[in-house]
């Protein structure tokens, strides 16, 4: 089906479709600005996936790909049951939401009118994608892409969304402004059009604005994680779908010069969020620090020590994290029935030690040793012996293997001196079974 649809549609079986036709259209745009006689018309089909037409799409797959038909059939040949609470609602229009058919389905019943704009229009560029689609070329033949569309459409289920439906070329010779041609209700803004999250035009102020605003939506976005309490999620939701990502788009449609003051202010910030999740919103303490967190997740196998200039303590933790699936835990959806959730400050712990952040402002005395034990990031708290959570860990596993050797019959005693390795300031052994 993607050699059948790929020649206007770039929704299904297309990788990168959506940049493709915003490159394309400012492509178009940049080479040929100055025809007076040229139009630039975005489509969108309104609540499309919603509103198809079951018949068209039956007639259409059968048609096109009867391999699938039987369970294409079964599955929208009769009207579906929605439950809302009590209330029960008949569907017999469009495709439903999380089908893997869906996009497919859609694009088969909009194609036949696509390949009639092919046969009656001369257009420059006539791409789509999914219920998204753009014609240029001389304001004439856009003017009857678009009557086709008002037309055509709604025999398929298919009708113009006006709102969102704009008319745009930075020169203009007065035909397209020609009364009667295009529909007075669809929009003409005079220096470029957002399409398909990017910007179609030749203004810096227009590409720049929107992607300033993009950023500010990330970060605003970002800026509620913290009303979750709950590190593990707001870590796992800013590296999902509220952190670069919501950036990655424009970085791949846009100048870079134009993404700048964006770019800037988006890292900020990213870098606030990032503060907030591992330090709840302290500064971080040090360059290296952000660089550490800047680094991907699965980073195994880079020579970091090239980059940076790191102490032994550092180099050493390092070559920890660098250990195969040392990082899984960044990565585990929080399941609590599974064990998959931490407490916030366990995760706050673990990140600032993975960051080398100190955990501690300064050296502590411990009680057992009554000397300071350079315990800044924790870590003679997890090695003292004689500390409460060391001694418990160690006697839960000893009572754990001593009834396990009970119950199978071997003698065995707890905590019996091995007689080797004593300690001469001590006076007993130093290893214990």
């Amino acid at each position: 089906m993607a050699k059948y649809l790929n020649d206007f549609q770039f929704g299904v079986g297309v990788s990168g479709g959506a940049e493709a036709i915003l490159h394309s259209a400012n492509r178009l745009l940049s080479e040929r600005h100055g025809d007076k006689s040229l139009s630039m018309l975005t489509v969108d089909i309104s609540n499309a996936f919603n509103l198809v037409d079951r018949s068209a799409l039956l007639h259409e797959v059968r048609l096109r790909c009867p391999s699938i038909s039987l369970c294409v059939e079964f599955l929208y040949g009769q009207e579906a049951r929605l439950y809302l609470g009590n209330t029960r609602i008949r569907s017999s229009t469009g495709v439903q939401q999380g089908d893997p058919f869906g996009p497919l389905l859609f694009d088969i019943v909009l194609h036949p009118l696509l390949h009639k704009i092919r046969d009656n229009c001369k257009l420059l560029l006539h791409a789509w994608y999914l219920d998204d689609g753009t014609c240029i070329g001389d304001s004439e033949e856009v003017a009857k892409a678009l009557d086709i569309i008002t037309v055509t459409g709604p025999k398929l289920g298919l009708q113009l969304n006006i709102k969102k439906t704009e008319l745009f070329w930075p020169s203009c010779d007065g035909r397209k402004l020609r009364e009667g041609l295009f529909l007075a209700d669809i929009g003409r803004p005079p220096l470029g059009v957002k399409f398909l999250g990017g910007a179609v035009s030749r203004y810096a102020s227009f590409i720049r604005s929107l992607a300033i605003k993009r950023a500010e939506n990330a970060v605003n976005l970002m800026c509620l994680l913290p009303l979750l309490s709950d590190p593990q999620s707001e870590f796992l939701l800013l590296q999902s779908c509220m952190g670069i990502a919501k950036l990655f788009f424009g970085l791949r449609t846009c100048q870079p010069v134009h993404m700048e003051e964006a770019k800037i202010f988006f890292d900020n910030g990213l870098r606030g969020a990032i503060e907030d999740i591992v330090v709840c919103g302290g500064p971080f303490f040090g360059d290296i620090h952000w660089r550490i967190a800047s680094l991907p997740i699965r980073f195994r196998g880079l020579d970091m020590e090239v980059h940076f200039d790191m102490t032994a303590r550092q180099k050493a933790v390092f070559q920890c994290l660098r250990a195969p699936h040392a990082q899984d835990f960044l990565l585990a959806i929080r399941i609590d029935g599974l064990g998959q959730h931490m407490s916030p400050v366990d995760y706050r712990t673990i990140l600032k030690y993975r960051l080398m952040i100190p955990i501690f402002p300064t050296d502590e005395i411990c009680h057992v040793f009554r000397k300071a034990c350079l315990d800044t990031f924790g870590e003679h708290a997890v090695q003292c012996k004689e500390l409460p959570g060391f001694k418990y860990r160690h006697d839960m596993v000893r009572d754990v293997l001593f009834d396990i050797f009970k119950r199978a019959r071997v003698s065995a005693k707890k905590e019996a001196p091995v007689n080797f390795l004593t300690d001469p300031t001590e006076g007993r052994s130093t290893v214990e079974t």
